[in-house]
């Protein structure tokens, strides 16, 4: 070789320097000598693995699963019993017992280093004896020839020079598929004769060979160009090696990388082309889905966290976190994102398996969810891998969160009421980012609540990760939740209080948002389906123009695209959302939460240890009143979504805690501000109570019938929102109260047999007698609007369908228009009537337990009025245009509500007020309708013999009560203007002065006035009924006043008696 050295040789021997130092001397000179080769030897170079070295390990086999829970497997040696092998026989039938003699160092180095790079000296020598090409390094032949004087046999010294041609020469041009076939063959025989002598030079040769034999795949993979002469890879070469198999010649085997781990602190350039070759894959994975083979990027990635320098090496990468990145880049473009993203919720794969599921039946669409489903699992179950060694170890523990607390920072538009999907992350990657820190919350989140503890309360005072300025907070406006956080809290935030935090932020944005959008999109597809069958009835009107049928169509088929589309989605995003196994770990995660802030708004309690005491203290905890509100709404969310759509997976510890939250924060509502999670609390209990399978009283309904917790506080809790939700403030309160009252009668009626129930409510009717009185005069209200609501439609209906029969004289348009009206009067039938129905049960039952608090007289007026209303329009002249065709599809049964109606009376029937109250409704009340009402309730046996009796018994009561009334009435004649109520213009009882107007009014009329209005009806300012002034001087006049008109009217009576028994005529006073 010559003196001096080309560039390339200088490049390569800087390489090698920085890979590992120079190669070592050469076999002949740094081997220790070995006996000649016996006469025996064959003189042909073969590798006889089998002789060479000891037998091979085995690949690694799969990591142990016990040891990612921190259990050491079994360390104790294998010990393999083998029979001796006989010794080869001799002619004369004797054993053979001479020793093999070990081959000459020059020709077994030969033999080996040929066998492993697959060269050869010999350019007549083209294939081994397996038949595998030779390759011929005739530069390295002759300096061989020139150095050693003849003797040409492959050396470690002369192997960097040999590679470099061969790889150089290359017929596919692939220096780096050929080297790494060389590794596997180098690192087997390694292998074998690493448990040896490590001073023997056989064992030297290998590690010679293996280490050169790394250095130039490192070579390959990053400077193919300047060392082989080959041309710049377009895409990263050791990145397609990664996802070969690790048993292919061509793949990246456990060998190989830790290998290169072992050199990551002499040599930079092995971690950066290893991190490189992972971001590349990364990127590619990142423009595949479900649909593409991912399971080689996802073994790759597993197979790299497991080798801790390279994992750290990862989150050191600029890719791992790269600054100022939008949403909806987040998957595609950090590191981990393309592994997070894959899911089947992505369009492309929800088509896949959901295609022409609409013509399909039920079991072919449940059978795809379920495979979905599996897929999903497996892939969550990669992916919790992965985090998980990301998580376990130190130094990339902080990166890993800081990657999580990117995602939830950045997708707070997922939660707006309008999303643009393009500009926030995909609801596959934020599915598989919640299920993910769901199951990272598994270790701590132990039955007893044993860390709960650790979930440190000042997390957010402390330099979070999660960032909640936007948020609004549970029961705090912006400037008191500043202002609570700009104190911040001393101490450093530990890991589960990190991934505590973090993963109730990941449902808000997550799966509560995946829940939401749900919604939104099935409502999506019933407008595109109304849209294309509106579509398809025009098409008639095309059919005779060409280029706007050709536009008709293609219109049609865009919308038929869009509507399968949205279908598949749905179905896909159902298989996610209806995972039992996810949701049970969602759920158990809520429970937690749910704990969590039970014992935060009650101090001290040690709950659930100790039983809560409600009402809870007026005094609101801060960092409470400053919480986001999404750390309530997530367990509403959640927990609405399973009692609706899978409450059996619900257990027992669940419903109980369940409960408990539902009824403290409606029974101190005061501790959320926004009416609609409070609503939410509402739904749960109802879907709670609603039958299922095996459970007559739904899933909570054992826990509220039973629990003592619930028998003390469950109906002041649900009446108290019954009252609040009258005005939610939202332009939908109207209707959103009766949807509300609705799901609240439910669950007062699963409850009601319990008598504990009505027992605890008689007494809050005594000792909270204000309260009560309010919420009786709103469901007056509901009654008597639901009713009247109702009759009205049914009505329109009668007088519809009598103007439809009569359609031959009508006109097209104004046909169409009946049957418009006829259509939307049908509709509002069934929707009032459902809640007329529940309305008028709820007040049976309500007067029946408390009859008392029904007649005070403040509402006891109102409460008659309504039913007199009603029971004349059910059984008087105007009955009849209550008649309609299939009453029953409308929820509508005249009989039985007159039954119900008849059983309010009958309820209410010995309390003197009310029945004053009956005899003074001018409006409705007649003799007549009571009756009619008999005569009904006989023909249709709808009451009892006893209870036709009350009825008459209560209807003659009524009616003396009447005649007094009307006489009383007589007796008084023209009241004074001072004695009369300036709003109902009656005489007063007992007249109070409002403080402000100075006004003079009845109690109990100003009593009614309050109860819907907290003002002066006579100046608009604040009034509270304690804050009345009683005129007792005014109430002596009145009753002086009234004492005289009777005795006058007594007096004149018995005048007129006493005439005319004396026979004498009446004296003529006209004149």
């Amino acid at each position: 070789m010559g003196d001096s050295m080309s560039d390339a040789d200088k490049i390569r021997m800087k390489r090698l320097a920085k890979l590992g130092g120079p190669p070592a001397a050469s076999g002949s000179s740094s081997t220790t000598p070995l006996q000649e080769n016996s006469p025996n030897t064959p003189s042909t170079p073969k590798l006889d693995e089998s002789a060479a070295a000891p037998p091979p390990e085995q690949s690694p086999a799969p990591s142990n699963p016990f040891s990612q829970l921190g259990i050491k497997p079994d360390s104790k040696p294998r010990i393999n019993i083998k029979r001796k092998a006989s010794p080869p026989q001799m002619g004369d039938g004797t054993s053979d017992t001479r020793p093999n003699p070990p081959p000459q160092p020059g020709v077994w180095e030969d033999r080996t280093l040929s066998s492993i790079f697959r060269l050869t000296l010999d350019p007549s020598t083209t294939k081994d004896l397996h038949g595998h090409r030779l390759l011929y390094v005739n530069s390295v032949r002759k300096d061989l020839e020139e150095e050693d004087g003849g003797q040409v046999q492959l050396r470690t010294d002369v192997l960097d020079q040999a590679i470099v041609e061969a790889a150089s020469s290359l017929p596919d041009g692939k220096p780096l598929d050929y080297l790494l076939g060389c590794w596997k063959r180098v690192s087997k025989l390694y292998r074998g004769m690493r448990g040896g002598n490590k001073e023997d030079p056989r064992f030297k040769v290998l590690k010679e060979a293996r280490r050169i034999c790394f250095s130039y795949c490192i070579f390959a993979a990053t400077m193919p160009e300047e060392m082989f002469g080959q041309e710049p890879p377009s895409e990263n070469v050791l990145a397609q090696h990664l996802l070969v198999d690790a048993e292919n010649d061509r793949g990246i085997c456990h060998d190989f990388l830790n290998e290169a781990v072992s050199r990551f602190d002499e040599d930079e350039s092995v971690k950066e082309a290893l991190v490189a070759a992972m971001e590349a894959l990364s990127q590619q994975l990142a423009k595949l889905s479900m649909n593409d083979n991912t399971k080689p990027y996802m073994l790759a990635m597993r197979n790299f966290v497991r080798y801790q320098p390279l994992l750290v090496a990862m989150t050191e990468s600029p890719m791992f976190l790269p600054p100022d990145l939008p949403p909806e880049a987040i998957e595609t473009s950090t590191l981990l994102g393309p592994f997070f993203r894959l899911s089947p919720m992505q369009a492309e794969v929800a088509l896949n398996y959901f295609t022409g599921s609409q013509t399909r039946d039920k079991a072919y669409v449940a059978n795809s969810q379920n495979a979905l489903r599996m897929t999903l699992a497996a892939h969550q179950d990669e992916l919790l891998d992965i985090a998980n060694c990301f998580i376990k170890t130190k130094e990339s523990r902080e990166k890993i969160l800081d990657w999580l607390a990117l995602i939830v920072n950045e997708n707070h538009k997922r939660r707006a009421i309008q999303v643009d999907q393009k500009t926030v992350s995909s609801d596959g990657f934020m599915v598989n980012i919640t299920v993910i820190l769901d199951r990272l919350c598994e270790p701590f989140m132990d039955a007893t609540f044993s860390k709960i503890d650790r979930i440190d309360v000042d997390y957010l005072r402390r330099k979070p990760r999660v960032l909640i300025e936007d948020e609004t907070k549970i029961n705090a406006d912006q400037h008191e939740s500043d202002e609570f956080y700009s104190n911040v809290a001393t101490g450093t935030n530990n890991f589960i209080t990190e991934i505590f935090f973090l993963t109730v932020a990941a449902h808000h944005y997550g799966t509560e948002a995946v829940n939401t959008k749900l919604g939104q999109l099935q409502k999506d597809v019933k407008w595109m389906e109304k849209q294309l069958e509106k579509f398809e009835l025009e098409r008639h009107k095309f059919s005779q123009n060409p280029t706007q049928l050709a536009l008709y169509e293609a219109h049609v088929k865009k919308l038929k695209t869009a509507l399968e589309k949205g279908q598949c989605t749905i179905l896909a995003t159902q298989g996610v959302l209806f995972d039992e196994l996810a949701q049970s770990r969602s759920m158990q995660f809520m429970r937690y939460v749910i704990v969590w802030l039970l014992r935060m708004v009650s101090p001290g309690s040690n709950f659930p240890k100790k039983a809560l005491s409600l009402p809870l203290n007026a005094n609101q905890p801060e960092v409470f009143k400053c919480l986001p509100e999404y750390f309530l709404e997530d367990v509403v969310d959640n927990f609405k979504f399973i009692t609706r759509n899978i409450p059996h997976i619900i257990t027992s510890t669940q419903c109980d805690e369940l409960v408990k939250v539902c009824i403290t924060f409606l029974r101190s509502s005061e501790y959320i501000k926004n009416p609609y999670l409070k609503s939410g609390l509402i739904t749960i209990l109802f879907h709670g109570v609603w039958p299922v399978r095996g459970r007559a009283k739904g899933v909570l309904g054992d826990v509220l019938y039973g629990s003592d917790f619930a028998t003390d506080h469950l109906l002041h809790a649900l009446m108290k929102f019954y009252i609040e939700c009258e005005s939610t403030g939202a332009h939908t309160q109207f209707f959103d109260k009766f949807n509300i009252r609705y799901e609240i009668f439910q669950v007062i009626k699963c409850v009601w047999p319990n008598t504990i129930y009505r027992d605890n409510l008689a007494t809050e009717a005594r000792v909270n007698l204000d309260f009560f009185v309010r919420f009786v005069n709103l469901l007056l209200n509901d009654v008597t609007f639901v009713l009247d609501e109702s009759f009205t439609a049914f009505k329109q209906i009668h007088d519809l369908h009598k103007e439809l029969k009569a359609r031959d004289s009508m006109e097209e348009t104004v046909r169409q228009e009946k049957e418009e009206a006829l259509a939307s009067a049908q509709s509002k039938a069934k929707s009032y009537m459902q809640l007329t129905n529940e309305t008028v049960s709820m007040l049976k039952l309500f007067t029946e337990a408390l009859s008392d608090s029904f007649t005070k007289s403040e509402i006891v007026q109102r409460l008659a009025d309504m039913l007199d209303y009603n029971l004349d329009a059910l059984v008087g002249p105007k009955s009849s245009n209550l008649k309609v065709e299939n009453g029953v599809e409308y929820g509508w049964d005249p009989k039985n509500m007159l039954s119900e109606i008849a059983d309010v009376y009958l309820n209410l029937q010995k309390k003197e007020n009310f029945q004053k109250a009956v005899a003074r409704d001018g409006r409705s009340y007649r003799p007549q309708i009571f009756t009619n009402a008999l005569s009904i309730m006989q023909k249709h046996a709808l009451k009892s013999a006893e209870q036709l009796k009350e009825w008459e018994h209560l209807a003659t009561v009524i009616q003396n009560t009447k005649e007094a009334e009307d006489q009383e009435e007589l007796d008084f004649g023209e009241v004074p203007d001072e004695y009369t109520d300036p709003l109902l213009a009656s005489l007063m009882e007992d007249p109070v002065i409002l403080p402000t107007s100075k006004v003079t009014i009845d109690r109990s009329t100003i009593q009614s006035h309050l109860l819907s209005d907290p003002n002066d009806p006579f100046n608009r300012s604040p009034l509270k009924i304690e804050d009345v002034i009683p005129n007792e001087e005014l109430k002596a006049q009145i009753n002086a006043w009234k004492t005289q008109k009777r005795a006058e009217a007594k007096a004149a009576r018995e005048s007129a008696l006493s005439e005319k028994v004396d026979g004498g005529e009446p004296m003529d006073t006209s004149g």
